[in-house]
């Protein structure tokens, strides 16, 4: 697919990243009013990650699909996603490994000591802690990725069954959501749309395959009928009134909003969402994401310390964390993520070349005997 069809789901990206930020930089300032109305009502916000798990898988299934059928390709699948997710990843928790050892010197000091357990580091290293990691720790908003990866090494057995029979998605979108289901009343736990270090990668199963099924069935869901305005009044209604749903009532509508973005961009018919251009800004998303915590911590913990005696001073740090969080997002973007995604990506390529090379060299010698 060309990049301007997807430019709906490439506009809720970053609407989706904004609302996240929005949801975890209200908590710095909750024993404001002001504050405490935004935490009170973006609880909700949180369940945009699971739009990005159906965004992500329809963008991999698009990009991927019929493409990953054997080891070899899968292996390089699977480096290209590391190549993309882990830098970042690895940069974020060396900063607050930093920041653990300044605590731990007394260079800093912190109200949370328990962010930062050493014993959870081997999982976020390994991008373990969506299955069995603490909560909260280090950059906290990081176990999305681990999400992301458990459905990125399982997406070679879902291509290879959409390639067999593409009705086969359908069930892997169904009995994931069924299992979770299933244990949340066998157990009693809390509904698994709230699940982030214990299950959060069963959380995403769902989601992503939705998306990759969105995909598959692309050129039936471009024929639905379009409902004039449905995704805009959907997207302000969530944003607005969210925070009244169950958590799985939300879930659903999360999900729906992101099928309808999709109908959008496969039938290639405008909305509000896609002419106001908030899918030029979509490179930034996980730049953005990633970085929003360590950019809290330095400008809301921190920095915010300094302003302890000003009337409202923590408040009037938000727009601060902000505009330095767009900063250094298309900083990371551009001269961080993309040339070393890039230098990874092309060493593995190379390497692969070389290993090729001589099976490729030694097969016309033996011909030619």
């Amino acid at each position: 697919m060309k990049s301007n069809d997807t430019r709906h789901l490439d506009g809720l990206r970053i609407i989706a990243a904004s609302a996240v930020v929005l949801l975890h930089y209200a908590d710095y300032v909750k024993d404001h009013p002001a504050g405490r109305f935004m935490v009170d009502h973006t609880e909700h916000f949180n369940l945009f990650v699971d739009l990005f798990f159906v965004v992500s898988g329809f963008v991999i299934a698009s990009q991927y699909l019929g493409k990953v059928n054997d080891l070899a390709s899968a292996g390089r699948f699977i480096w290209r996603r590391l190549a993309r997710i882990y830098p970042l990843h690895l940069a974020t928790l060396a900063f607050y490994l930093a920041v653990a050892a300044a605590i731990y010197f007394g260079l800093a000091k912190t109200d949370n000591p328990a962010r930062y357990p050493l014993s959870d580091l081997p999982a976020q290293l390994l991008l373990l802690h969506a299955i069995d990691g603490q909560r909260l720790t280090f950059n906290f908003p990081s176990w999305s990725l681990s999400a992301e990866m458990f459905c990125y090494l399982l997406f070679p057995i879902v291509a290879l069954l959409a390639a067999r029979h593409r009705a086969l998605v359908i069930p892997l979108v169904v009995l994931p959501a069924l299992a979770n289901s299933i244990y949340v009343i066998a157990t009693g736990s809390e509904p698994w749309a709230e699940w982030i270090n214990k299950g959060g990668v069963f959380r995403a199963l769902p989601g992503f395959n939705l998306g990759v099924a969105c995909y598959v069935f692309r050129h039936q869901i471009a024929r639905w009928s379009i409902v004039p305005g449905m995704l805009t009044a959907g997207l302000v209604l969530f944003f607005a009134l969210g925070w009244l749903l169950p958590d799985m009532a939300a879930l659903v509508v999360v999900y729906a909003i992101a099928v309808l973005a999709i109908q959008h961009d496969v039938s290639e018919t405008p909305t509000a969402v896609s002419q106001l251009g908030f899918d030029r800004a979509s490179s930034y998303t996980y730049s953005c994401y990633m970085l929003h915590i360590p950019v809290a911590t330095v400008v809301l913990t921190f920095g915010a310390r300094y302003l302890g005696g000003i009337p409202g001073g923590k408040l009037w740090s938000l727009p601060v964390a902000v505009a330095m969080l767009a900063g250094a997002s298309v900083l990371s973007y551009r001269f961080f993520e993309t040339p070393l995604r890039r230098m990874l990506n092309n060493a593995f390529d190379r390497r692969t070349h070389r290993a090729v090379a001589p099976a490729s060299v030694g097969t016309p010698q033996r011909r030619a005997q």
